[in-house]
């Protein structure tokens, strides 16, 4: 009998073979089905490989039944019966699902079998693997099952997984049945606004499943308007803030999940504030009670239980997998010299890629460059209408780019009379721009996605690709953690997130690229993902060969603040002594500086136990030091608390500062643009570095720049809608409407509120000026809706169908559901769908 590797390989050639004629490299191709003795070959491999239970045979399971069930004879009726057994002992069960389009999930059964002995071995093997969340039963994998009879035992668990393993399912569905059990809260932190609806949705679904309607979903937290009974799913920054409005904001903690850790690694970086606000967020956590349970996970995080120790000071248990449901396929073009373009199929499970000559070389474009030039873009045509009806996905460097390419492909597509489209595309020249070109790409089916937006586009394009409407996706990084798309292909030309190479370019690592070929195929969606790598001498500049590249990369993660205090203790302790503060230079350390000034502001004599949980061991007298440095400063404690990343030195300075200009508090002010211009000139001058990290605007000779920013701040607080802003005749081009939604959602509502907030909170007793240019919202109606992870532009829309006076959140919510499904748009019904 052939060995997994042997069969591997000729299963893999087929496949090779058949992508290369898919993609007009070949014209010709032996086979491009399994033949009988091949299959009587798997038949006797997988038979053996499901009695195994380690990693590789599983691995070696999946990559052979996924391929085998691709390129089978289609007249093999009975092999589904074999491949749904094999699955099921080998603990894939709701993989082999896929297998049957009979299959009926409310009883669990498949159709016709064609022996009664494989119907009671599933059955047998199914059964181990099902639990009951009250009266719903349902099918897990080993690993899933694993996990949660382990989540009912133990108070702090790190889950390492690869994207496609089900593990955030299995997450949603356990803090289900928490709350079935016993009220409470349950935290979900994520890092970035897509990964936010989509958690928020994966609730919903199972919150009505279950009929738990008393239960709300957040996405932002308001002391004022908290809910016992309640979901919070929030990014690093929005769970953070309710710190500052209570030393314990959340209470009765069913189950805080940390996801996404990863994204820590970075936390003794100068520059990545992010990394830091996350890691600051768990120390909160760790110093609260009532917390029931804790998970913090990631995708192949090598040291995952020590990491979660560390951060949380319990003993962490490790659940962890490297096997995928999925086989995840990467595919490489590389260029041998004088001999030509090869195309590689390279996967961990055979020693060494194969490979076919690329006969049609005239397609190739591009290689080696970085320019997205027409001939480039051409190719990349090219590729994309090689794959049909299948979903693709093609990474951008930037979302100028990302723009640039989904145009190009607009211009050289047709529109395919899809009257979803055709819709969406209305609502988005409706509440955008004619001009901005989503509008045409989406007639086409085709559209982009990227941090430039609308915040209210963003879940009505994710939707359109879940439900299959739009094919063809030009993604940047934004898609790169987390979000599950029914994508089966991804084309990455290189790893640069850049096009002009300077001195700070950064590229994707190894461990990225591993994520980012993860979003090929999805659990019970696909049992094959393909990454198509259009460059591959590019990805080996900083790797030893190609297998080392296209490895399933782990990472191993050290968090904390002890080794840059201790590197840079001395000149932490002269600035310290000198009161030193963070306006002009940003030092490699100041961080630590402030990070040392608020938590001895905070916890006084007893800071050496909070400080030590983050690597940083003061002696009794360097405690004594900072506290006496500190007395010096007359600005209130509660303010520098509010503000945890100012450095309180810089606070006590702006504190005692006697400036002229006056702050906006009505939002309908006439001149509000103006003050906000003085007050950022002052910044400007006298606290640079906040000014640069929040804001960055500065003026030229030839166009007051800053200016413009502050009068879109006007309007977008005045509550003005984005359709309204854009009709400014200067707004003539898709570039310059990306332009003012990057101001608007970017530098407006995150950076000029955060620089104007300590502002606030020191010069004046109305403090909700910098909290209406967050929300681009001034009215309590508006900004309570918006609180409801209502987008704002859908809830400027629904504050006039709702009683003005009904601020009451529970009330509030119960009246959005009410009018919900009588709204004549469509599209503002689903933005509406996680209430």
């Amino acid at each position: 009998m052939k060995n997994p590797q042997e069969i591997l390989s000729q299963l893999l050639q087929i496949e090779l073979e058949a992508q290369a004629k898919r993609l007009q490299f070949i014209d010709e191709v032996e086979s491009n089905t399994v033949n009988y003795k091949l299959l009587m070959e798997c038949i006797a491999v997988l038979n053996e490989l499901s009695l195994q239970n380690d990693e590789l045979s599983q691995k070696q399971l999946i990559a052979i039944i996924a391929l085998l069930w691709h390129y089978r004879n289609q007249e093999w009726t009975g092999l589904k019966d074999y491949l749904i057994l094999f699955l099921s002992r080998a603990g894939f069960g709701p993989s082999s699902i896929m297998l049957d389009d009979a299959y009926s999930h409310d009883s669990g059964a498949y159709s016709f079998s064609h022996s009664l002995r494989n119907e009671f071995a599933i059955s047998a093997a199914h059964a181990e693997n099902e639990i009951f969340v009250g009266k719903e039963r349902f099918l897990l994998t080993d690993f899933q099952k694993g996990l949660w009879s382990c989540l009912d035992d133990n108070f702090l668990i790190g889950i390492s997984a690869p994207t496609s393993a089900g593990k955030s399912f299995l997450i949603v569905l356990k803090a289900i049945e928490m709350l079935l059990k016993k009220n409470g809260t349950i935290i979900y932190i994520v890092p970035t606004l897509s990964l936010v609806n989509q958690v928020i949705s994966d609730f919903r679904k199972m919150l009505n499943k279950f009929k738990l309607d008393d239960y709300t979903l957040e996405s932002s937290f308001n002391l004022t308007q908290h809910i016992p009974n309640s979901i919070y799913v929030l990014t690093q920054e929005k769970a953070i803030a309710a710190f500052s409005q209570d030393d314990t904001p959340f209470k009765e903690i069913r189950l805080l999940v940390i996801d996404e850790i990863q994204n820590v690694e970075r936390v003794a970086s100068k520059d990545d504030l992010r990394a830091k606000v996350l890691y600051d967020l768990m120390m909160e956590f760790r110093n609260m009670a009532h917390i029931d349970h804790i998970i913090v996970s990631g995708p192949r995080i090598e040291n995952i239980d020590l990491l979660s120790s560390d951060i949380f000071g319990q003993k962490a248990i490790k659940r962890e997998t490297k096997s995928s449901p999925v086989l995840n396929l990467t595919y490489s073009i590389n260029k041998k010299g004088k001999k030509g373009y090869f195309l590689r199929v390279i996967s961990p499970l055979i020693e060494k890629p194969l490979e076919i000559k690329i006969i049609n070389e005239d397609m190739i474009q591009g290689y080696g460059g970085a320019k997205y030039n027409e001939p480039y873009l051409g190719y990349l045509n090219e590729l994309v209408k090689s794959f049909g009806d299948e979903c693709v996905l093609l990474f951008s460097p930037n979302p100028g780019t990302c723009s640039k390419i989904a145009n190009y492909i607009t211009k050289n597509s047709v529109s395919n009379g899809n009257e979803y489209l055709d819709d969406l595309a209305g609502f988005v020249e409706a509440t955008v721009h004619p001009e901005y070109s989503l509008v045409e790409a989406l007639r086409s089916g085709i559209a982009y996605h990227h941090g430039k937006l609308p915040s209210h586009i963003r879940p009505l394009i994710e939707h359109a690709i879940k439900n299959g409407s739009v094919k063809k996706i030009i993604a940047t990084t934004t898609l790169l953690q987390g979000v599950n798309l029914p994508v089966q292909n991804i084309i990455i030309r290189n790893p640069r997130l850049y096009i002009q190479t300077r001195p700070d370019s950064v590229k994707l690592s190894p461990y990225e690229l591993a994520n980012l070929r993860g979003r090929a195929g999805r659990l019970l969606k696909d049992f094959v993902g393909r990454t198509f790598v259009l460059d591959e001498e590019s990805f080996l500049e900083d790797t030893s060969s190609q297998m080392d590249l296209f490895q399933d990369t782990e990472k191993k993660l050290e968090v904390g603040y002890g080794k840059k205090y201790t590197e840079y203790k001395g000149e932490i302790k002269k600035d310290i002594q000198n009161a030193i503060g963070h306006t002009e230079d940003n030092k490699e350390y100041s961080y630590i500086t402030t990070y040392l000034r608020q938590t001895v502001l905070k916890h006084s004599i007893t800071s050496q136990a909070y400080l030590s949980r983050v690597g940083i061991n003061l002696s009794d007298k360097e405690l004594n030091e900072i506290l006496s440095s500190l007395q010096e400063l007359k600005v209130d404690k509660k303010i520098c608390a509010r503000n945890r990343y100012w450095d309180p030195v810089d606070l006590d300075y702006l504190n005692s500062a006697k400036v002229d200009f006056i702050l906006p508090t009505n939002a309908l002010d006439r001149d509000n643009a103006t003050k906000i211009k003085n007050v950022l000139m002052y910044m400007q001058e006298n606290f640079k570095i906040y000014y640069d990290q929040y804001v960055g605007v500065y003026s030229t000779e030839t166009s007051d720049l800053l200016m413009q920013l502050c009068i879109l701040a006007d309007k977008w607080t005045k509550e003005i809608p984005l359709a309204e802003i854009l009709k400014d005749k200067f707004y003539n081009s898709s570039e310059r409407i990306e332009s003012v939604i990057e101001n608007l959602e970017g530098k407006i509502s995150y950076g000029l509120a955060l620089l104007l907030k300590p502002i606030y909170d020191i010069k004046t007793n109305n403090g909700m000026y910098a909290r209406f240019i967050e929300m681009g919202a001034y009215l309590p109606i508006t900004r309570s809706l918006i609180e409801m992870n209502i987008p704002r532009e859908t809830a400027l829309y629904l504050k006039d169908k709702v009683r003005s006076s009904n601020t009451d959140r529970q009330a509030l919510i119960t009246e959005v559901r009410q009018i919900r499904s009588g709204l004549p748009s469509h599209w503002h019904q689903i933005q509406l769908e996680s209430i």
